[in-house]
């Protein structure tokens, strides 16, 4: 005769044992996800949402037939019927959940660009490359938040915090008729702690010394129109010393040549410490020049450092003629040429005084007049100096995903979503797959891609960056 188990036992062994099975999470099928993924980058890229008539909705409704599969609850919110918003939110399986992740992508691109070789707006997969409009600005982060949030839903991912997916209209243009509405309108949908977003990514670096950007601050964004007054009449006659146009272009000689002085604060010194490793000896020679008291060596070194494309915006404000406007017909001269200059400005950068430093250049040229067009909303958000939990899950997944890879805050000199979502409280980062280095086909640009490999990293990384940081431990 057995001997009998006592019940208490039992119940312990059972519940052990469904422990055990409880704590094996999923292990994800990173083959799979990336087929999905890419799958949806190929149709969302088939939808035509380009500035400025993007009609984001008829890409929405692509997102939603795949929620209402799955069985995950959505909402629709816009300002205007074609310019949609939708949030998707998954539940903390928690009775103290933490503070919740909001993941979020845009959905409208940017204007066609000239000189396209293949259709914008049909996805074409070549030479390891995927492209079309929005290839990796950023209907590839659509379709990995998307990928993703089906996967969590699907296996039942316990999570420690709510996750809110959104994916908005409008990004391209201001923002008011998408992320800036939803705040507007319904502020409670986005109580979060915490967001990741586009804005930073890989970058590439000599004998395999790699760095991932986190973009944890941007740049302030601002319009200056420059207007050089001349004399009216025949392009025979009228002299060229009147001509509106020369003005002009001396004027934007001088704002080319005005030399703007580094600014080197602890936020810029604790990003050339970081780099200071991957440095061969000439560049931490000048790093060292750039931290050390002397601050004449100092400006010497930052100036040197300035060469660099990327590591000048981290240093100086930023002044780029955009849009030029001076005349219609051949034959005849107008009083009015103008300039628009886009201006990035560091952040904790005065725009009045910027505004004054520049116009103050043309004091004594009453012909030559500067207006502000667009101006930052005070006070900016100032950048991230602490390592909070969800960059420390960062740290923790390019690690994981790209061994021996540095992984540091950065300033992006360009604008975007996250201006607003930290404008509300809310710790946001930038990331994303390799960085182009100058070459085309970029955001933005004609032949935009994103090659095969580095929209499958990409994925990964952010999966790992998830279940690091809102998946329940075990």
């Amino acid at each position: 005769m057995k001997k009998a188990i006592p019940l208490s036992v039992l119940l312990s062994a059972l519940l052990g044992f469904n422990c055990f099975i409880f704590a094996q999470e999923p292990t994800p099928n990173y083959e799979n996800l990336n087929a999905q993924a890419l799958n949806h980058l190929v149709n969302l890229i088939n939808i035509d949402t380009a500035q400025p008539e993007p009609k984001e909705i008829l890409a929405q409704r692509y997102i939603y037939k795949n929620l209402i599969q799955n069985k995950i609850n959505w909402q629709i919110y816009r300002m205007e019927k074609p310019r949609a918003n939708l949030i998707a939110t998954l539940k903390a399986d928690t009775k103290t959940p933490l503070e919740p992740l909001i993941l979020i992508a845009h959905l409208d691109t940017a204007a066609i660009a000239d000189n396209w070789q293949t259709p914008p707006t049909q996805a074409l997969i070549k030479d390891g490359k995927v492209y079309g409009l929005g290839s990796s600005d950023a209907k590839n982060y659509a379709a990995i938040n998307l990928t993703i949030l089906t996967w969590l839903k699907q296996n039942n991912i316990a999570l420690n915090r709510d996750i809110i997916f959104v994916f908005t209209a409008d990004e391209e243009a201001t923002g008011e008729k998408g992320l800036k509405y939803l705040f507007d309108k319904y502020p409670s949908k986005l109580k979060a702690g915490y967001a990741l977003n586009e804005g930073g990514g890989l970058i590439k670096g000599e004998s395999g010394k790699d760095i991932f950007f986190v973009e944890s601050a941007s740049k302030m964004y601002m319009d200056i129109l420059v207007s050089a007054i001349g004399e009216e009449g025949h392009s025979a006659t009228t002299p060229n010393q009147e001509n509106a146009i020369y003005k002009l272009s001396q004027a934007l000689q001088t704002i080319e040549n005005h030399k703007q002085e580094p600014q080197i604060t602890a936020w810029t010194k604790n990003f050339f410490k970081q780099i200071y490793p991957l440095q061969d000896d000439d560049a931490k020679t000048t790093i060292d020049m750039l931290l050390g008291k002397d601050e004449k060596l100092a400006t010497q070194a930052a100036n040197i450092i300035m060469e660099d494309d990327f590591f000048k915006t981290q240093l100086v404000n930023t002044i780029t003629p955009s849009v030029l406007s001076g005349g219609s017909e051949a034959n005849s001269v107008q009083t009015k040429a103008s300039a628009v200059l886009n201006c990035r400005l560091l952040p904790w950068v005065s725009p009045d005084k910027f505004f004054e430093e520049i116009n103050n250049l043309f004091k004594e040229d009453e012909d030559i007049i500067l207006s502000i067009i667009e101006k930052p909303e005070m006070p900016f958000p100032q950048v991230q100096e602490q390592e909070d939990e969800l960059f420390k899950s960062i740290k923790n997944s390019v690690e994981k995903t790209l061994p021996g890879t540095l992984t540091l805050q950065a300033m992006s000199p360009a604008s975007s979503e996250s201006e607003v979502l930290r404008r509300h409280g809310i710790k946001t980062y930038g990331i994303g797959p390799l960085i182009n280095s100058g070459e085309s086909g970029g955001p933005h640009q004609s032949n935009e891609n994103i090659s095969l490999e580095d929209f499958y990293q990409q994925l990964k990384l952010t999966l790992a960056i998830i279940l690091d940081f809102a998946a329940q431990k075990k």
